[in-house]
């Protein structure tokens, strides 16, 4: 076995783009099974981040209204992680790669010395708020558990993640297991006047 191939990460690129909140790795599963194909769990980060190329592609090609979707949400994650300035916010996720549709949320990892405040901003504005936790990984083995907040702003589905201060010196992995890619405002807007695809 190797990387996926060129047929497979098409196929699952054209799953992603007509499921939408499906997430990469279930639309790469879903291909490998329809072609009969093995998927190789050393090569599974490399094939996320090429399928993310793939679905961008194919997105801009085939699915021009998700770019306008995507711009939306970009402009809509500039104003929250303007409004979010003193936790230092970086983006993460779809809206960061450029594979976002309509059913993504604006995922941005908020650094603080304890996530009461965060919890005390979103109080202080009368932002009511989901809470919960999600786990990370690190490359050197580790794993760290941070709060996670949600809410609804307008028709966006915003998710803010608490790290430590100290967790915005080293990015954890991603689901896939690769570097996770996140970036700052002074990033994103540099991404927004490049164009939808520049992530990649």
């Amino acid at each position: 076995m190797g990387p996926a191939s060129l047929e497979l990460l098409r196929r699952a690129a054209r799953h992603a783009a007509d499921a939408p909140g499906q997430s990469c790795g279930e639309s790469l599963r879903a291909a490998a099974e329809e072609l009969g194909e093995s998927l190789d769990p050393r090569f599974r980060a490399a094939d996320l981040d090429r399928l993310e190329l793939e679905l961008s592609q194919y997105q801009a090609t085939f699915r021009p209204e998700q770019q306008d979707q995507l711009a939306a949400l970009r402009q809509a994650a500039l104003e929250a992680m303007t409004f979010f300035a003193a936790f230092r916010p970086r983006l993460v996720g779809e809206v960061l790669t450029g594979t976002a549709d309509a059913y993504s949320p604006i995922v941005l990892q908020l650094f603080a010395a304890t996530p009461e405040q965060v919890i005390e901003c979103l109080l202080g504005h009368d932002i009511p708020f989901e809470e919960s936790e999600t786990s990370y990984q690190y490359r050197d083995g580790r794993s760290e558990r941070v709060s996670v907040f949600a809410f609804g702003a307008g028709d966006d589905h915003v998710v803010l993640e608490v790290f430590p201060e100290a967790g915005l010196r080293e990015a954890p992995l991603a689901p896939g297991g690769g570097k996770l890619r996140r970036a700052s405002r002074q990033q994103l807007e540099a991404l927004m006047q490049e164009g939808p695809m520049a992530a990649h």
